[in-house]
């Protein structure tokens, strides 16, 4: 996780306009991260209408999920879930997901608490030919 460390924390900058981001292309869509610690990320991601993400955990982090629009397919665990506009989600520790987006584009507010390390990925199936070498 590239962070830069700003006096009185370690909050990511964008730019010198006073925007606080940093988008990361995925091969389903991207990440756009606001705010960034040691232990807290707050942002948004899109996923692709007929892509997903990988199916993966992560052995340190938590996610609370709110979708802000398009249609999908959740799997958590070994439970298929249909979420859209104004679902919210909470993935433990340790708990094995995927997110496919299935009408629309599927844009996603999301924050992660725990111990923030771009190795801290477990991947079990993977549509674009990723590893376990961090998030890609």
């Amino acid at each position: 996780f590239d962070k830069k460390t700003l006096p009185g924390g370690g909050i990511v900058p964008r730019d010198g306009l006073g925007g606080w981001s940093v988008t990361s292309e995925k091969p389903w869509g991207f990440e756009d991260d606001w705010l960034a610690t040691e232990r807290f990320v707050m942002g948004k991601f899109l996923v692709r209408e007929g892509e997903r993400t990988s199916l993966h955990l992560h052995e340190g982090q938590s996610h609370f999920w709110f979708v802000e629009s398009g249609n999908g397919e959740l799997l958590l665990e070994e439970e298929q879930f249909l979420i859209g506009p104004g679902d919210s989600i909470y993935i433990d520790v340790g708990q094995l997901h995927r997110l496919s987006a299935m009408v629309g584009d599927m844009d996603v507010f999301t924050v992660t608490a725990g111990l923030i390390d771009p190795a801290d990925i477990v991947r079990f199936e993977d549509d674009y030919g990723r590893t376990n070498e961090g998030i890609d």
